[in-house]
């Protein structure tokens, strides 16, 4: 693939521009952290959390709707590390909420929504995977959706909707209203993965 001169020089600026402004950001203090009075002046400074979860501002709270290993309403287990997510506008005044999953396969299952040695993976017909994997190894990544009532502040339903992939970690909401989410992991079928991933 060929790439002319006006081309190559729009591109390598725009590179510089956003490196330039990574810069300045990362030297705001000489460890390279973002400066915490950049962050809280238009907010006030953080107050301590007594759970020890999440120190906020004055005025500032938190409600935890979803945790790992809760008992979704399809029966599985919410899967461990969620990732890049997006919330779209649901019928009658709902939000949902729509997040990756970017799961250790390392852990035998108990990461994923399966449960340990995924004894729950049986719930799911093999067909509604993206890959069911070799011998009841399933991908364990994948997406979960969280139904919220926004006005009053409660979960109406969590699920998981994409099973049979690995490690969902980017992603985003498309002009279209959906979630478009991406698989970091590359592989070709082998002893553990059925499809090319």
């Amino acid at each position: 693939m060929s790439i002319s001169r006006k081309h190559f020089l729009q591109q390598a600026g725009a590179l510089t521009l956003g490196f330039s402004g990574l810069h300045i950001l990362s030297s705001c203090t000489s460890s390279g952290r973002v400066a915490q009075k950049l962050i809280t002046d238009p907010f006030g400074p953080l107050q301590s959390d007594p759970a020890g979860l999440f120190n906020l501002p004055e005025a500032f709270s938190y409600n935890i709707i979803s945790t790992f290993g809760d008992k979704m309403d399809d029966g599985f287990s919410v899967p461990h590390r969620p990732d890049g997510m997006a919330t779209f506008p649901g019928p009658d005044g709902l939000t949902i909420l729509i997040r990756n999953h970017e799961v250790n396969a390392a852990k035998g299952g108990a990461e994923s929504a399966f449960g340990e040695d995924f004894a729950l993976a049986g719930r799911l017909d093999p067909g509604e995977f993206y890959d069911p994997g070799q011998d009841n190894n399933p991908g364990q990544g994948g997406t979960t959706t969280v139904v919220y009532d926004t006005e009053n502040q409660k979960v109406v339903r969590e699920f998981l909707s994409l099973a049979g992939t690995i490690r969902n970690c980017a992603g985003g909401p498309t002009p279209w209203n959906s979630w478009l989410t991406c698989e970091e992991f590359v592989s070709n079928p082998d002893d553990m993965m059925g499809r090319a991933l």
